[in-house]
């Protein structure tokens, strides 16, 4: 299998207003002055001129590399300006968020407000009780497992507090009911 030649747009369009200088695409065909690209943020297939983009080779884009792209915004960025570092792997590498920095804020949406967290520490579990999460049930005990305060990313209600496993799955979904409906969907699939 042949790999896909990779572009991104080395300015806006005016033609086509919700591209984005940096926006990552692959190449569907070619002309001799233009190419038929389409681009990933978007899922926007359109003819461009070939001087308004500039190939790269994916296999050389990531952590270790000097620029990465976006799994958010599909924009290809320098990966030490626009990504943060998220956690150590083996032999103390340093991983950074696939997300950067400005997709990273929108993700992380509206903070608890600080008089609502506080009245929920109160009623956080107690570390060695027993805990029963009310998404997967599973029981646990606090403190050898990590339990989290949930809130609704929009709006910063607080919902509850969840096992860190079930936190971090719904927070995959961006707090958005249709994608969690899709994935239930799926998982019906015989």
């Amino acid at each position: 299998m042949l790999m896909a030649d990779f572009i991104y747009l080395t300015k806006p369009i005016k033609k086509y207003s919700s591209l984005r200088a940096l926006d990552v695409g692959t190449v569907i065909s070619r002309k001799p002055d233009s190419i038929y690209v389409l681009f990933l943020r978007e899922k926007l297939k359109v003819e461009i001129p070939i001087e308004q983009v500039k190939a790269f080779d994916i296999s050389k884009v990531g952590d270790r590399f000097d620029f990465k792209i976006c799994d958010r915004c599909c924009r290809f960025l320098e990966t030490k300006i626009h990504f943060s570092g998220n956690r150590l792997k083996k032999n103390n590498v340093i991983t950074n968020r696939p997300s950067c920095k400005e997709c990273r804020k929108v993700k992380d949406g509206v903070q608890i407000p600080a008089k609502q967290k506080k009245l929920w520490e109160q009623k956080r579990p107690k570390k060695y009780s027993l805990f029963t999460c009310p998404l997967c049930e599973k029981m646990t005990i606090v403190g050898h497992s990590k339990v989290v305060l949930d809130h609704n990313h929009h709006n910063g209600k607080v919902r509850g507090y969840l096992c860190e496993s079930c936190n971090t799955g719904i927070g995959r979904f961006d707090d958005n009911v249709a994608q969690v409906e899709r994935a239930i969907g799926w998982l019906k699939q015989k």
